[in-house]
Order: structure tokens, then C-alpha cells, then sequence
């Protein structure tokens, strides 16, 4: 409290990248004590930018913060590496070759991606797990008795791997914003995402940064949590054609063209307005 308190005679700006719905739901046992530390926090603010559309929307329905004092800026990095990949190649019979990456923790939901490759038996796909973390042994006893499961350890490598895919799998159980499934549109990989948080919404982004509706997405978006709803999506996939995995190729990667330079433009023109 002596710290918000010293904050508030200052102009702050929080850059919140972390609390999000998927946040509260799996982590937070009092909603009303998570809910009101929150608001003193924000209080402080002069400002609290949200990552996500879906973010936003949560803080403004969770009463944590007004409309007037806090603004969405996508989040974004550089992506030069990933649009200078190619395209990826028509499957031709081949195995699709999933990626997959990031912290090996309860968040990113990896085992529950084991667990629904388990549910599509046959050679149709084959999964490239990257990362590392606490629930790395639990992740290895999943994929230990799936023969198209490799797990890579951690890598810093990512377009190079990204170039060696036909797709990548977002699993996570909750994500305010999510740079995996950025790096993937830029880079014309096809995603399967969650549907928490910022993810849906940046399969269907356009180049513009507004929403649009199908038929111009840039993958699939898993309805449910659970492991049979996304086993569902990952047979979508499957059965999807080399025409139609091209289209969401094509689609990410004009949506993910000029995320660096939007998000750079829109920082500016918001330390302009309190300047």
C-alpha cells in the first residue's frame, strides 16, 4: 500500500500482460480479494493498457478499471525472422508435423495436448513439443508411448523450427495476448488456439486489426476445454486441404505484416496524448 500510495503522485502507466479471465478461473480461489487488490493497484495508474480486446473486455466487466483510463495496444514484437520464411509446402500424403512451444507449466496446457493426440490414433500427424519447465517429467510420461510425439528440449531456434511445420498448436489455458500464436500468423504456419482470452481473436484479425468473420481466419479455434473438443480441432486439421491450409497461411501472415509498426505508432501516439 506505501508503494501505490507513493505511485499515485506520479503519472504511471501499467502495461498489463498477465491477469486475464483464464488467469482468475484456474488460479484464483476469492475472487472479491483478487478482484479488490486489483483495483488498488490500478487505482495507482494514470493509465492501464490491456493486451487483448478480451482482456479489455474483462477488466471493464469486472469493474476493475474505466473505460476512460485504459486502452488496448496489441501486443506485439519484431517479426522480420518469421515473414521471411516460406510458405509451408503442400502435405502430399505426408504426416502433418504440428509445433508446439513455449513453458512447460500448467498454463500452456501441453498435456492436454498429449492427451488429445492419444484420442486420434494413426499417422496422419506428428507433433514437435519445444520447452522447458516444472512440468517436464509429466510431459514426458505423456508422450512416452506416442511414437509421433518428439520432445526437443528448449530451443531458441524458432523460425528455423517454424519452417519445418505445417502448423502450430496453441493450447494454453489462458492467454491475455499470446506471442507464440503471433510469431505462427507471421511466420504462415496455420494455429489451432484455445478459445480464452486474446487468442480467438487474433485468428480472426485482419490486416487492419478489426475483427472479421470467416471465411478469412487464420486457423481454428478450439470450442471447449476439453481434450476431446480439441482432439476434434486437431482432426479438423487433418482433413483440411492443401488449398484450404494455404488460405489461412496467406491470412496470418497479412494480419501479422504490420503488428510491430502498429504497435510502435499506437505507444506513440498514446505518450503523446499525456505528454
Amino acid at each position: 500500500m506505501p508503494s501505490l500510495i507513493r505511485h499515485r503522485v506520479r503519472r504511471q502507466i501499467l502495461f498489463e500482460h498477465h491477469y486475464c479471465a483464464g488467469f482468475e478461473r484456474h488460479n484464483v480461489p476469492s475472487t472479491l480479494r483478487f478482484r479488490t487488490m486489483l483495483r488498488l493497484s490500478y487505482a495507482a495508474m494514470e493509465q492501464v493498457v490491456a493486451v487483448s480486446r478480451a482482456q479489455r473486455n474483462w477488466l471493464h466487466a469486472a469493474h476493475l478499471i474505466s473505460a476512460s483510463r485504459s486502452r488496448v495496444l496489441l501486443s506485439s514484437r519484431t517479426v522480420d525472422d518469421f515473414l521471411a520464411l516460406p510458405p509451408p509446402s503442400p502435405a502430399e500424403g505426408r504426416p502433418l508435423t504440428l509445433l508446439a512451444y513455449g513453458r512447460f507449466t500448467p498454463q500452456k496446457g501441453f498435456d492436454r495436448l498429449l492427451r488429445a493426440m492419444r484420442l486420434l490414433p494413426g499417422g496422419g500427424l506428428r507433433l514437435l513439443l519445444v520447452g522447458d519447465g516444472p512440468q517436464k517429467g509429466n510431459l514426458e510420461a505423456l508422450a512416452s508411448a506416442d511414437p509421433r510425439v518428439e520432445l526437443l528440449g528448449a530451443r531458441k531456434d524458432i523460425p528455423t523450427l517454424l519452417a519445418q511445420v505445417d502448423a502450430v498448436v496453441i493450447p494454453s489455458r489462458w492467454e491475455p495476448w499470446g506471442n507464440v500464436c503471433l510469431e505462427a500468423r507471421a511466420a504462415g504456419r496455420p494455429v489451432i488456439v484455445s478459445g480464452i482470452d486474446g487468442l480467438p481473436e487474433q485468428v480472426v484479425a485482419s490486416a487492419d486489426g478489426s475483427v472479421s468473420a470467416p471465411p478469412d481466419p487464420c486457423g481454428l479455434v478450439v470450442q471447449g476445454e476439453s481434450d476431446t473438443a480439441l482432439a476434434t480441432a486437431l482432426e479438423n486439421l487433418l482433413s483440411s486441404t492443401d488449398q484450404q491450409r494455404s488460405a489461412w497461411s496467406a491470412a496470418g501472415r497479412d494480419s501479422a505484416r504490420s503488428a510491430w509498426s502498429d504497435y510502435t505508432t499506437a505507444w506513440s501516439q498514446l505518450l503523446d496524448e499525456l505528454s
